[in-house]
């Protein structure tokens, strides 16, 4: 059966590396969102406890479920509602005065302002009725944060959204006893605000091996490698074809050996049509268009080794790491190596 291999010394090297950069790894805040960015949620929980981790956020109740056992001091949850299972570690981020309202009394929240993004979070003119909501109905303000737009290509927006947000968290000191966390900074970000102003960083794709910063690329190491096991193997003449399609791989040689795989767009591997080359990195093509379930390489080889490092395949693609890491299915087993 494919697989997933997940590489635990890589995993700490990379959370070395933040740590070092922001001071301290319990000022670190992990993403486990969406299956741990493909990674696979509980996995990567166990390793982020090992590690010494504290802090994790989470897209919704359904993923907080999944680690609510795994001793995290908070797990944020970016996207929770009403009927949310509250447990003590479980921060609620707020994304608007209308969600603000509905959230249970008492809760634990994490406000999110707004300082360019356009996309979630309280907007800075409406700090003074959100304080309003909370105090009224007793909602415990655990942290304020936001989120940068730019921080990995343009520095000058990211720091005219920063300055906003300070402000802001003046805003609110004044309207409530200071004991609140202040983040701000993702991967690209920490690398561009002073740390010791802030009590956490969110660390999203960067704990997994990548950063859009060019120059930072070889600090980090890929954690994730999918590999497919063979079904069969069969011996092929000229012209003859491979896969669905009449024209989309036709053979050039006589006595040529191919072998069918175990992964396909069906495991959320993207599909692949003859006008898009895939080369892996033992230096075969992937031959034809992928199928649902299986695809085909020259050779007869055992295993294959789609990708340790999944950027040459957004690229064939056209798009990011994330939509890559993040559609691999969370039926393929994942593996922790070391």
């Amino acid at each position: 059966m494919a697989y997933i291999e997940i590489n635990k010394n890589n995993f700490f090297k990379n959370l070395d590396y933040f740590s070092n950069i922001v001071g301290d790894k319990k000022k670190l805040s992990i993403a486990l969102k969406d299956n741990a960015y493909g990674h696979g949620i509980r996995k990567i929980a166990r390793l982020c406890i090992d590690y010494g981790i504290e802090n994790v956020f989470v897209k919704n109740d359904d993923e907080a479920s999944l680690i609510r056992n795994y001793n995290f001091k908070t797990i944020l949850v970016l996207y929770g509602c009403n009927n949310i299972k509250y447990t003590k570690n479980t921060h609620i981020a707020i994304s608007s005065i209308q969600q603000l309202k509905k959230i249970k009394k008492n809760s634990k929240i994490e406000l999110k302002i707004d300082t360019g993004m356009h996309r979630n979070g309280i907007n800075v003119i409406d700090i003074e009725n959100a304080m309003h909501i909370i105090k009224y109905n007793n909602l415990k303000l655990k942290a304020v944060f936001t989120h940068f737009a730019s921080a990995d290509e343009d520095s000058t927006q990211m720091q005219e959204q920063e300055k906003i947000f300070l402000k802001a968290i003046n805003t609110v000191k004044e309207r409530y006893e200071y004991k609140f966390k202040i983040h701000c900074a993702n991967t690209s970000a920490v690398h561009k605000i002073n740390n010791e102003q802030y009590d956490m960083a969110r660390i999203g794709i960067g704990a997994y091996g990548y950063i859009d910063l060019v120059q930072l690329k070889n600090k980090l190491k890929p954690v994730m490698s999918l590999i497919a096991e063979k079904i069969s193997t069969r011996t092929i003449n000229k012209n003859e074809t491979i896969g669905y399609g009449s024209k989309a791989y036709v053979n050039k040689k006589n006595n040529f050996k191919v072998s069918n795989y175990d992964i396909g767009y069906g495991d959320g591997f993207f599909r692949l049509d003859e006008n898009k080359i895939f080369t892996l990195e033992n230096g075969k093509n992937i031959l034809g268009r992928i199928s649902m379930d299986s695809l085909s390489v020259e050779g007869d080889a055992s295993k294959i080794i789609l990708f340790t490092n999944v950027e040459s395949l957004a690229k064939v693609h056209n798009t990011i790491s994330y939509e890559i890491l993040t559609n691999l299915s969370p039926f393929l087993k994942r593996k922790i190596v070391e």
